[in-house]
């Protein structure tokens, strides 16, 4: 029975995954405007999240730079993680074998 498992482990490792045919061209196009936009909106929460602390540091509102830092570290954990999921994506759909 263990052996049947270890078989069936090592056919699965062998199995390269692919896009059905014709669907590589849209996948990869759908996949880059996210990774484009998700890189875009990261950018502008940084920069709102940068403003807001400037700005309540120069009008003396310490709620605008309390919120200001706290989006600035959500915006860390967002890129962080952003970079992580590319990474986890692209070893589940590899390069080819």
């Amino acid at each position: 029975m263990i052996e049947h498992v270890k078989t069936g482990v090592l056919l699965a490792k062998g199995v390269c995954p692919q896009a059905p045919p014709g669907m590589q061209g849209y996948s990869d196009q759908v996949t880059g405007w996210v990774k484009w936009g998700v890189l875009a909106l990261i950018i502008i929460a940084a920069l709102v999240s940068i403003g807001s602390i400037l700005i309540g540091r120069i009008f003396s509102h310490p709620h605008a730079s309390r919120y200001g830092a706290m989006g600035l570290g959500i915006v860390v954990l967002a890129a962080i993680l952003y970079v992580t999921i590319l990474g986890i994506l692209g070893g589940i759909t590899g390069s080819g074998c």
